[in-house]
């Protein structure tokens, strides 16, 4: 994100945006992929939703993967939950309150991140419901809207066979990532089911 970010601060905002989402989706595909991949060959079906919960040694990187996914958490956070301390914000101005305004902030945003931490916490398959999320939320928005929103921009190659080459690519993008969504979300779906049947509060604790 903070390429992305810092693309749109200088001139040609368009041309440094894509310099920036290119080098975002490269990282996204040699760390993320990279690690769902080697993971499941790793552990095949039975890995945990968790994957730091299938490690045992070295001791040092689950430590520092551990401290890596709070610092990534903890700026999702900042990002994802902006409309909620957005509410918080405009509650602190409605009662008056400017002059502890930082205070007032600090509890509620505080307390937002802790009621949240419990009751993923609580539930041992939390990462099914997170699973549903990213495949009805995260995969059109990240893979299938770019891909023909970028088909719908119109600023294809004059060149006639390199324009079909781009065409069929995006399209091509759109209607894999379109059936990865569907095929997650089914898997996510079917393992809540499954895990409904043993449920126990703090179970993975």
């Amino acid at each position: 994100m903070l390429p992305e970010i810092q693309s749109t601060v200088r001139e040609p905002a368009t041309t440094n945006m894509y310099k920036g989402v290119s080098t975002a989706y490269t990282l996204i595909v040699v760390s993320y992929w990279t690690l769902a991949f080697s993971g499941y060959w790793a552990f095949g079906s039975g890995v945990q939703p968790y994957i730091l919960s299938s490690l045992t040694v070295p001791r040092w990187a689950i430590v520092m993967a551990n401290i890596f996914a709070v610092v990534q958490i903890t700026g999702c956070f900042q990002i994802y939950c902006r409309p909620t301390y957005a509410h918080f914000e405009e509650r602190i101005q409605a009662k008056n309150m400017a002059y502890r305004a930082w205070l007032w902030r600090l509890m509620y945003t505080s307390a937002y991140m802790a009621t949240i931490t419990l009751v993923a916490a609580a539930m041992p398959f939390f990462g099914d419901f997170v699973s549903v999320c990213g495949a009805v939320g995260f995969t059109p928005l990240d893979f299938v809207l770019p891909a023909l929103a970028f088909l719908k921009a119109g600023k294809l190659p004059k060149n006639l066979g390199l324009r079909r080459t781009v065409k069929a690519l995006c399209c091509a993008v759109a209607v894999l990532f379109s059936a990865i969504g569907v095929l997650a979300c089914i898997g996510a779906i079917r393992a809540i089911v499954l895990d409904v049947k043993t449920y126990k509060f703090f179970h993975d604790m």
